[in-house]
């Protein structure tokens, strides 16, 4: 008899030994609910005031799948202005355009409106932006820069300022280079720019070469070190040129040449 009330005794107290750690489960997960309501509802909200009567001028572009990221060598040609009646204008490079958007919280809509179709040539962009920009959802601040989402994908095109440049961070990415041949010499939408081949751009998978703007920050040295005139540059010239590590997706791709040293 005893040893039967010593069991019950044991199988009461392991009972309430349960009942308490369920009970104390069910607290916990009421308690993580509560936090991802909390989360939800501190969604950011965008004022149109934070971005209208702004030239805002496409710098970068980020995609995810895969994971990129791309310069866009003349900003001041792809620019997008938000009006505060709701309605806003483009420029794409020789093309211009305008139209209306909804802004609700964070989440914004560019509604189509009337656009010039002129041809802007190969080398222009002008078609991937008014892909993009066609279909934006959100809208962001970041670091003084407006960030649109692409999609559902997590992509963004990264805008600045008009007269701010894309690379005024204080902390500045390493720079890239290539050995190569100069294949052609161009006259870009600003700049002219560069072809350059070699076996080394192939073996990186640029089988088309890639093609470097010649800004006015770019530096030219010859083999002595001494500065050299970018007019004088000639096809058959073999070079080292120093870039940021961002190519656009074009084929083929386009870099900012930052320094480019004669061989």
């Amino acid at each position: 008899m005893r040893n039967t009330r010593k069991i019950l005794t044991l199988l009461f107290i392991c009972f309430l030994a349960t009942a308490t750690l369920l009970v104390s489960g069910c607290t916990e997960t009421v308690d993580d609910s509560e936090d991802v309501n909390n989360e939800e509802m501190g969604t950011e909200t965008i004022s149109i005031n934070d971005v209208a009567d702004i030239e805002w001028q496409w710098s970068g572009l980020i995609e995810t799948e895969p994971a990129s990221q791309s310069v866009v060598p003349d900003p001041e040609y792809y620019t997008i202005v938000f009006n505060s009646d709701n309605t806003y204008s483009i420029k794409a490079d020789c093309n211009v355009g305008s139209g209306a958007y909804t802004l609700e919280g964070s989440d914004l809509t560019l509604l189509p409106g009337p656009m010039t179709l002129v041809y802007c040539g190969t080398d222009s962009l002008d078609t991937q932006y008014l892909s993009l920009l066609s279909n934006v959802t959100t809208v962001s601040i970041d670091n003084g820069k407006l960030v649109l989402g692409i999609g559902e994908n997590g992509d963004r095109m990264l805008f600045v300022k008009e007269g701010t440049s894309p690379e005024s961070n204080e902390e500045s990415e390493p720079l890239s280079s290539f050995n190569g041949t100069i294949s052609s010499l161009e006259d870009g939408a600003s700049y002219p720019m560069l072809l350059l081949e070699s076996e080394e751009i192939s073996n990186s998978g640029y089988t088309e070469g890639i093609k470097f703007v010649i800004s006015e920050e770019t530096v030219i040295v010859d083999p002595n070190g001494g500065l050299f005139d970018s007019e004088n540059l000639k096809e058959g010239m073999n070079v080292r040129v120093f870039f940021g590590p961002a190519l656009t997706r074009s084929i083929p791709p386009i870099g900012q040449a930052e320094l480019i040293q004669l061989k």
